[in-house]
């Protein structure tokens, strides 16, 4: 059997919570550029907010789009009822069988990681909506500019990690100098730079809010009733997995998920470049 990866797998429970809980199949941050309290009842309307920003910003005369890391299809779907061709790029079939659900046959249904990507076509813009942070970077820009045309566009609208002293309890991105060092390196050239990191952090601040509120209570509970009925399968469990039980719970109680350390360590950005 094929070891799961852990990153395909949150996608897919990611997916199943957003639906049930919060009426959304979007799996991205939300975009508050008003309201900055973000909450459980705003929180749709913030990933469709999100996704507007990009489909906002998608230059003139694209026609063909490669959308990378899909989610569940979404964003895809939008951007084919406004009339682009679409194919879209996703390392679950979980997640591929929910794209496939919305666009039919509409849209060409990639099962793979970008890098192991292998495809004859070329595209006008590709596509990275929060996925460029799982990407080996220096490897996928070669790639990208081997698929773009000449005067297509390179469209990535994700977080990375400023080169700031101290340790962030956010994990992702990529070291956003690091980046901007790469990527001046290749043909492709910056036409727009935009800093949304304050109107994403309220993400932080309502994911630590369902946390204090919700999960760890609900932990502590379950925690309590194995203890109290199961003691000796609790002490195995907690001893065979105790360094990651110590490192979730580190993260988890440590009230430092805010959007005021998402600010810190953090740079969400939208950027564009032309072939």
């Amino acid at each position: 059997m094929d070891k799961y990866d852990s990153k395909v797998v949150g996608l897919d429970a990611g997916l199943l919570i957003g639906k049930f809980f919060l009426n959304t199949e979007e799996l991205h941050y939300g975009y508050w550029p008003d309201d900055k309290t973000a909450t459980a009842q705003n929180f749709a309307g913030a990933q469709a907010r999100h996704s507007q920003l990009i489909i906002d910003h998608i230059p003139d005369g694209v026609k063909r789009i490669l959308d990378v890391g899909s989610g569940s299809g979404s964003l895809a779907q939008k951007l084919i009822n406004l009339g682009y061709k679409v194919d879209c790029v996703v390392p679950s079939e979980f997640l591929a069988e929910k794209i496939e659900d919305k666009l039919g046959k509409n849209s060409i249904i990639n099962v793979c990681k970008f890098e192991d990507l292998e495809v004859s076509q070329s595209y006008d813009l590709i596509l990275f909506s929060e996925s460029f942070q799982y990407v080996r970077m220096e490897q996928s820009i070669d790639k990208i500019v081997s698929m773009l045309p000449k005067n297509g566009h390179l469209l990535i609208c994700d977080v990375f990690h400023n080169n700031v002293t101290g340790v962030s309890p956010m994990r992702g991105g990529h070291r956003l100098d690091l980046f901007e060092n790469q990527i001046s390196k290749s043909f492709l050239k910056q036409i727009t730079n935009l800093d949304i990191t304050a109107e994403t952090a309220p993400t932080y601040d309502f994911l630590n809010q369902l946390l204090n509120e919700v999960v760890i209570p609900i932990s502590d509970l379950s925690d309590n009733y194995i203890n109290s009925n199961y003691p000796k399968l609790s002490k195995l469990l907690k001893w065979k997995y105790r360094k990651k039980l110590d490192k979730i719970t580190q993260v988890w109680s440590s009230g430092q998920l805010t959007g005021e350390n998402f600010i810190k360590f953090k740079s969400y950005r939208l950027l564009i470049y032309k072939k």
